[in-house]
């Protein structure tokens, strides 16, 4: 069985729903619901749930859950200035979910908030096989450009700018509901896309 690539998902990043065409965010203590190609899901840990330490059993769960032909990505790991753990053992996590996916083959979805210039210095010298990328972005063009041209994709929910959706191409473009109301047809049309 194979795993399709994230330009397959009409919602690249959602919580809750599930279907053919959407990518749903879990934490490895969730349950894959759902047979082979009819509900895929990402799994990781999140940045925020970082402040206490992970327990081997936690790290064993994502492990077993990624090597799963319904899991299309890691994720969302993250690293997060407002929130989580120190900086330090964020990126250890991050890392450490960054090393999985590519053990596994599989791209990697990452929570980026005020540190997305580390996130830039750790692709660089990471220098991955596997595609990671940003969701919900909410930046500026000038910052998407950055991204881009380290390699990063980059995914667009509701509060996306236009501008900044503008300037990315649509292989390296997702688009996702993650925590919306509104459908995906709906945030497409309100991003002109």
């Amino acid at each position: 069985m194979t795993t399709p690539p994230l330009s397959y998902f009409d919602d690249v990043h959602t919580h809750g729903s599930a279907g053919p065409g959407v990518l749903t965010s879990i934490t490895p203590d969730e349950l894959l619901r759902g047979d082979y190609g009819r509900a895929w899901y990402s799994v990781g840990i999140h940045p925020w749930h970082t402040a206490d330490e992970i327990s081997p059993g936690t790290w064993e769960k994502l492990e077993k859950l990624a090597s799963d032909p319904r899991v299309a990505a890691i994720g969302e790991a993250g690293l997060d200035a407002l929130r989580g753990g120190e900086p330090a053992v964020q990126e250890e996590i991050f890392l450490r979910q960054a090393a999985l996916a590519e053990s596994v083959g599989k791209p990697l979805i990452i929570h980026c908030v005020r540190r997305y210039g580390r996130l830039m210095e750790l692709h660089r010298s990471f220098a991955p096989r596997q595609p990671w990328m940003v969701h919900g972005f909410t930046g500026k063009p000038q910052l998407a450009r950055q991204l881009l041209a380290e390699g990063i994709e980059i995914s667009f929910g509701e509060r996306a700018n236009p501008a900044s959706v503008a300037v990315v191409p649509a292989e390296s473009r997702h688009f996702e509901t993650d925590m919306s109301s509104l459908p995906i047809e709906e945030i497409r049309k309100k991003l002109k896309v």
